[in-house]
């Protein structure tokens, strides 16, 4: 076989899978997970469900291949580029938040797969092994936000004492709730401001500060600046 018989050989390859994949994703996002047949994935991509088979194992291969496709060609590549293009703190935390939300909002399936990941929901899926796939597609994906919250401190833009872990769920969590409810009301509208409005009092609680104060008192006060923000923000939507 030549050189350009290979290729077209490949090519053809990588195209059914790409194939099988949307087909996937569609039917996973309007009928679900468990309700969606390999043979209806295999109608849907116009193919055997043999073929299917050979491409992926399971309909869990298929969700992986889903995820790792989402991973590998949207979420990483951009946030990489974020942390090699973007050199203030502050402006870091907010290109990669910016960008979390735009890459879920673009594609709802996998939004609501990816929110179900997050959080632990389906843990027959994902499995407890810290050697899964999905958690090390995760690793991989939250260790951008660990490399900007580590640069910042040594920079002194955060607090030295920060915890990766908690500040991991933080950040994703307040972005992938606020995401839903912005959503829910408004679509992709506004949602760069409407970031702004959730990340700003989450700032102010990473930054240095002059130490005026206990450190009780200190996060008392940004608790409580959170949560004004917070249902301003709630009560605004809920207005429109």
């Amino acid at each position: 076989m030549t050189d350009t018989a290979r290729k077209r050989s490949r090519e053809r390859l990588e195209e059914r899978e790409r194939v099988i994949l949307d087909a996937a994703t569609r039917l996973f996002a309007t009928a679900g997970f468990h309700a969606t047949s390999t043979r209806k994935i295999a109608s849907a991509a116009g193919v055997s469900e043999g073929t299917v088979f050979h491409y992926f194992g399971s309909k869990n291969e298929l969700m992986l291949g889903i995820l790792d496709r989402f991973y590998n060609e949207v979420l990483n590549p951009k946030a990489a580029e974020v942390l090699d293009t973007v050199m203030d703190t502050r402006g870091r935390l907010r290109a990669l938040a910016l960008h979390h939300v735009s890459s879920l909002a673009a594609d709802s399936a996998l939004m609501m797969r990816l929110l179900q990941v997050y959080v632990g929901v389906d843990l027959e899926f994902l499995g407890q092994s810290e050697q899964s796939p999905l958690r090390s597609l995760n690793r991989d994906y939250v260790g951008h936000l660990d490399r900007a919250v580590r640069e910042g401190m040594e920079r002194g833009d955060l607090r030295d004492n920060l915890q990766i872990r908690p500040l991991r769920d933080l950040f994703f969590g307040t972005l992938e709730y606020g995401l839903r409810t912005h959503m829910y009301h408004r679509g992709t509208e506004g949602l760069a401001d409407y970031v702004d409005t959730l990340l700003d009092p989450l700032w102010e609680g990473l930054r240095e500060t002059d130490q005026k104060g206990s450190d009780a008192t200190l996060i008392a006060e940004r608790l409580e600046a959170v949560s004004l923000r917070l249902e301003r923000s709630a009560e605004a939507l809920e207005g429109r």
